[in-house]
């Protein structure tokens, strides 16, 4: 009997030690389940409970406790923006003309074919211009020699202009006036004699006189002649001159019987034919596509921004695995209503915003870095505009109430227990970052996280972030309650 009693308090002492052990171990995962799951959901701001009567947020306030917030000094750093935009690649179109009026006497290239600057692409039968040319040589020389008539003086309309012979005339003139001079005195004495009379006087004084004007009348002429000789040596040496202009002229019109290509291209397209007639001085004679960028259209908010110089990442619909590097060399500053290049005749809804909008952008032109013959004409795609610069930043996430540029941000006074709403513009966004342009000073420490249940009035508890650290990047790239992620750029 005793044995029984010994074995039965035995066995109930071991049902009660199971259900004590069974109790400790309910308990135990009750306080891990409280600690871990339950208290922390308790605390998420997230957490539809939050912010009820006995939410978390109702427990500090009545309690007077500070709420715990996480802040970031604002300081300016690089920021990374990055623009999306659609485009196509484009290139140039030429027309090469042909100048000549000729008969087309061959067509080197085809549609497709690549030329080079400076390659003759069209020819035109030049026949007869090389006649003209001949002629016009042959102009010359007898421009020349008729210059050296002019210089010799054998040119019959050339009478009045050769100073040599009247230059003779005027000496023996000068020589015979003063041959009647002396003999006029001789007769001036035999007067005085009486040998001869007063009238043979006289008749030889007035042939003194015919003598001397005659002189002076060639010594007129001879000067005339000389004046008039150099005239028409210039207006021989001009002649002369013109005919080689003519034949330069008729040499460069040779030069317009070849259809240059005025730059390296694809011929586009063809529009003449061996044995037609250009009849039309300046008619294109071939279309070449010259050149090759990716023209991008970005939205219009973001207009400004671009400076040529700034990196592209272009990706095409035929290379869509491949990412091809450009520069951006132009920026057109005119927005237009397209997307993506074609005209569009509706309404999208772009930014988000409800209401129906026309999609607005401006284009940007990105020459590709390096050369690559798979590149042509017409290939669509898109392309990331990547640029740094140097702003005032605060975390993604931290400007609360965005709309068009504008938000409000809180920033915590200088004894760090409480806050204040401010009105802050913004500028653009990176991975990490939001650059604010307008309401914020290097300096001021702003609240990143927590913000979200404060109400006017509430005291905070702050935990200040150092961006600057890696470490702390570090961390709140695993914050998911910042969203944020990676490190920074």
């Amino acid at each position: 009997m005793m044995l029984r009693l010994i074995k039965y308090a035995l066995a109930e002492i071991r049902g009660q030690a199971r259900m004590l052990m069974l109790c400790s171990l309910t308990l135990g995962l009750s306080i891990l389940m409280l600690y871990y799951l339950i208290w922390p959901a308790y605390k998420n701001p997230i957490a539809r409970m939050y912010t009820s009567k006995l939410g978390y947020a109702s427990v500090l306030r009545k309690t007077g406790r500070a709420f715990p917030v996480k802040t970031a000094i604002a300081v300016q750093r690089t920021i990374e923006i990055r623009l999306l935009g659609e485009g196509m690649t484009q290139s140039e179109p030429i027309q090469v003309p042909m100048i000549g009026m000729a008969r087309i006497e061959k067509v080197l290239f085809e549609e497709g074919d690549r030329v080079k600057a400076g390659e003759v692409v069209v020819k035109l039968d030049d026949s007869r211009i090389r006649n003209k040319i001949a002629a016009a040589k042959a102009a010359v020389e007898t421009a020349k020699a008729e210059l050296r008539r002019v210089a010799i003086g054998t040119v019959n309309v050339l009478e009045k202009e050769r100073p040599d012979r009247e230059r003779i005339r005027m000496n023996a003139m000068e020589r015979e006036s003063d041959i009647l001079n002396q003999l006029l005195e001789t007769y001036r004495k035999l007067s005085e004699d009486n040998t001869i009379s007063e009238q043979a006087v006289l008749e030889k004084e007035l042939e003194a006189v015919r003598a001397t004007a005659h002189f002076r009348e060639l010594q007129l002429n001879t000067h005339i002649a000389g004046e008039g000789l150099k005239e028409s040596i210039r207006m021989a040496e001009s002649s002369v001159r013109e005919a080689e202009l003519q034949v330069e002229h008729r040499e460069m019109e040779l030069l317009d019987y070849q259809s240059l290509a005025p730059a390296d291209g694809v011929v586009e397209r063809v529009l003449v034919h061996a044995g037609e007639y250009n009849q039309d001085p300046g008619r294109p004679a071939l279309l070449l596509a010259s050149g090759l960028w990716f023209e991008l259209y970005l939205d219009q908010t973001s207009i400004g921004q671009v400076q040529p110089g700034a990196k592209v990442e272009v990706r095409l619909a035929a290379f869509s695995n491949e990412a091809l590097n450009a520069t951006v060399s132009k920026v057109r500053p005119l927005v237009n209503f397209s997307l993506g290049g074609p005209e569009t005749n509706r309404p999208i809804r772009p930014l988000g915003t409800g209401s129906p909008e026309w999609p607005a952008t401006f284009s940007v032109r990105a020459i590709f870095d390096r050369e690559d013959k798979r590149l042509v004409p017409g290939l669509t795609g898109f392309g990331r505009v990547m640029m740094t610069r140097r702003a005032i930043c605060v975390p993604l996430g931290t400007v609360t109430a965005l709309s068009a540029n504008r938000g409000i941000i809180f920033v915590v006074d200088e004894s760090g227990r409480s806050f204040e709403p401010r009105n802050v513009s913004t500028g653009a966004n990176d991975d990490q970052w939001t650059e604010i342009t307008d309401g914020l000073s290097i300096g001021e420490r702003v609240i990143i996280d927590g913000y979200q249940v404060l109400e006017p009035g509430d005291s905070i508890d702050c935990s200040t972030l150092d961006f600057e650290n890696e470490s702390n990047l570090q961390a709140m790239g695993s914050d998911s309650s910042l969203g944020m992620s990676g490190t920074h750029r």
